[in-house]
């Protein structure tokens, strides 16, 4: 459907720097973008190496979870229903990236939200909140995810899971706040291992 071809290409890129950034490895994490006037949301392909394949295996579906356009024989992320949820939930999000970043991934498995130390966490909204544990694409998991993806909140620890950001903008903002979630875990870790982390508190 070439109506949507920009919008396929947006996920793709956005998926594959998340990987060359090392916040996802092999078919972990998922992206995805709405075309909030069409209804129709581009999401990545289930379980596969984005860098090996094209914007064309990018899925669309609407927000009710039916695929409209696929390549034979893909299927859309197992987690697709989270991201309908959350599109359906807030009127304000067009893009959302979730990925398996090894430091923000630390905190979900401690099951703590990640202080916000530095100025970068200005730039997703500060707050990192902890979205409580439910299986990987079960629907409890979508509903865990909007409750705590509360309006002017855009960034979120999946508790065992990862982390997920989301913007008004595009897929590629909600990649660069998932890139600054991910730093700012980073330096709680380091400020762990020399205070204890009970001592990392928010500072701005």
């Amino acid at each position: 459907m070439k109506a949507f071809d920009a919008l396929r290409e947006a996920v793709f890129s956005a998926a594959k720097a998340a990987k060359e950034a090392g916040l996802c490895t092999g078919g972990t994490g998922n992206c995805s973008m709405l075309d909030r006037a069409a209804g129709v949301m581009a999401v990545t392909p289930h379980d596969f190496d984005r860098v090996a394949k094209s914007a064309a295996d990018i899925v669309l579906m609407d927000l009710s979870g039916n695929v409209v356009d696929a390549p034979k024989g893909i299927t859309p992320t197992s987690e697709a229903a989270f991201h309908a949820a959350v599109y359906r939930a807030r009127k304000d999000v067009v893009g959302i990236c979730h990925t398996h970043a090894p430091y923000a991934t630390v905190f979900a498995c401690l099951g703590r939200e990640i202080p916000p130390v530095t100025t970068e966490a200005l730039l997703y909204g500060k707050n990192c909140p902890l979205a409580p544990y439910a299986p990987a694409g079960s629907e409890q998991l979508a509903e865990n995810i909007v409750a705590t993806l509360r309006e002017g909140i855009f960034a979120a620890v999946l508790e065992r899971h990862g982390m997920i950001t989301v913007s008004g903008r595009d897929v590629d903002d909600a990649f660069r706040m998932a890139v600054h979630v991910e730093e700012t875990a980073k330096v709680c870790y380091r400020m762990a291992s020399l205070v204890g982390l009970e001592n990392v508190k928010p500072n701005i």
